[in-house]
């Protein structure tokens, strides 16, 4: 009888056990550090599963997920398990909650989990391995550079085959490596050291976390008895004495560096440039013929964050100007950041004119005032200002274009009228023939540069050329100043603007008519 009612039991547990499914939420870790990544997988077997839709936990977004599935087939018996994985960064202790998750028809639910999130302690020196990080200053304006060091050691007995460090990163702040990597030794430590400058861009608090270093050491396993006299392993090419049945692995050890607290606070008039530096302006000539270029060269050197100077756009009535693009060069010299920045403006005009002083304006880390520098304005004196003489000639950095200009045409005053009709004809008539002659004149010269200037657009090599040839027309029509921006756009901002070398031509050869 007790045989008897053991078998019922037992067919009743396997057929319960196939009546209903395995359904269980399991965590990837019960506990990580601030910063890390949490994960847990929800398991369910069945021929039909529906897991649910899980988009945050708490407050905090599902940033992955993956799906696995597996068959097994024992005794002719089939079953199907199938696991998601999701994965979320959580700041503080957060609890997963119960889930539904559908299976064959039926409704099962999970338990709930809870992830505890640690603070990382800093290593401290005495221990094998050490990270820290050190900062010249912790309150700081904006634009103000900071020198941030990253320091690692380890014990000359220890050892390590790998090592991943991670990067110091802060929201709101410029960060910038400084030469290579530094190696010395320090007592019983072999020292790395590597440099970063920071500079704030914007005012409050911040807090640079921990950096994170990845200790990698290999490490010799023994295959273990069990695994030496399976079958197929005695089979296997690894059975030979050679592998000697032992096998490298990679484990890692994760340390963690001690945090740091940055004040940044506000310069006045909501300036962003900070420093000490100085400004000159230079012309290649301050005596030009008309229509003949004027080269201005703008430079500014010192100490700060040279890199957030804004490039110079200077307009002078009546003067056409073409400004390029800055350039900076940075240096890093007795742990100050500074550099030198310069740009070229050139400037085409019929009659004088000056350029005016150019200014920048800073807040002074010597004074911690507010500063504003000024170079020298410059008269440039423009001479033969004939209208016939319409040669222009523009230089940039890279070459020189000489193209010609249409020449302007002079206003003729009328005599003034005899009281005597004879005299009136034949004012009349002399008027006729100086205008008839007039307009000769002007056609033949005009006809003559227009045609040059057709087959200039014609030869020009690149949109650099094309661009200095029409500049000097640039208001002349609207369809001169539509492509003049695609030039620019083209040559500054890399884009690939068509160019339409027809209807450019087309519009000069109108004027000739």
């Amino acid at each position: 009888m007790k045989n008897n009612l053991g078998k019922i039991f037992i067919f009743c547990a396997i057929f319960l056990n196939g009546l209903f499914a395995d359904v269980k939420l399991t965590l990837d870790t019960p506990a990580i550090y601030a910063g890390e990544m949490a994960s847990f997988t929800i398991t369910s077997d069945g021929d039909d599963i529906k897991f649910p839709t899980i988009n945050s936990i708490d407050s905090y977004n599902i940033e992955g997920s993956s799906s696995s599935s597996s068959t097994t087939i024992i005794n002719g018996n089939y079953s199907r398990k199938v696991s998601r994985t999701y994965s979320f960064s959580p700041t503080k202790d957060v609890t997963i909650p119960s889930f539904e998750i559908k299976a064959d028809g039926k409704t099962y639910k999970t338990e709930a989990q809870k992830i505890s999130v640690l603070q990382p302690s800093a290593s401290k020196d005495g221990e094998n391995f050490v990270v820290e990080v050190k900062a010249d200053k912790q309150e700081v304006k904006v634009g103000e550079s900071i020198n941030l060091t990253v320091i690692f050691k380890y014990k000359l007995d220890s050892k390590i085959d790998k090592l991943q460090m991670s990067e110091p990163k802060l929201e709101n702040f410029w960060i910038k490596k400084v030469d290579d990597v530094e190696k010395t030794s320090e007592k019983d430590y072999i020292v790395y050291k590597q440099k970063y400058l920071l500079f704030p861009q914007k005012s409050g608090e911040y807090d640079l976390s921990s950096l994170e270093a990845d200790i990698g050491k290999i490490v010799k396993e023994r295959i273990s008895n069990d695994i030496l006299d399976d079958p197929v392993f005695k089979n296997s090419f690894f059975r030979d004495s050679f592998f000697d049945s032992v096998t490298n692995r990679l484990t890692w050890q994760k340390i963690y560096s001690n945090a740091l607290h940055i004040s940044v606070k506000p310069l006045p008039n909501n300036l962003e440039l900070f420093g000490d530096y100085s400004i000159t302006s230079t012309v290649d000539k301050t005596s030009v013929d008309a229509n003949q270029p004027v080269n201005l060269t703008i430079s500014i050197t010192g100490k700060g964050n040279i890199d957030d100077i804004q490039k110079y756009n200077i307009t002078i009535p009546n003067v056409v100007s073409y400004a390029e693009e800055p350039k900076i060069e940075s240096t890093f010299q007795t742990d100050e950041y500074g550099g030198n920045f310069t740009q070229k403006i050139a400037f085409v005009a019929q009659s004088d004119y000056t350029i005016p002083k150019i200014e920048l304006t800073y807040f002074n880390k010597n004074t911690n005032q507010v500063k504003t520098i000024y170079s020298d304005p410059i008269d440039i004196k423009v001479i033969n200002n004939n209208p016939n003489n319409s040669a222009v000639k523009i230089e940039t950095s890279n070459n020189t274009l000489a193209v010609s200009q249409k020449p302007q045409v002079e206003n003729i005053e009328n005599t003034k009228e005899n009281k005597n009709m004879i005299y009136i004809v034949l004012a009349l008539i002399v008027l006729v023939i100086i205008l008839a002659f007039l307009l000769f004149f002007r056609k033949k010269p005009t006809t003559k540069v227009e045609k040059d200037i057709v087959q200039a657009i014609k030869k020009a090599k690149n949109d650099k050329e094309l661009f200095e040839l029409l500049l000097p027309y640039s208001k002349k029509s609207e369809i001169i100043t539509n492509t003049l921006n695609k030039l620019e756009e083209n040559l500054y901002k890399k884009t690939n603007n068509k160019i339409d070398k027809n209807e450019l031509m087309n519009f000069f050869e109108d004027e000739i008519v």
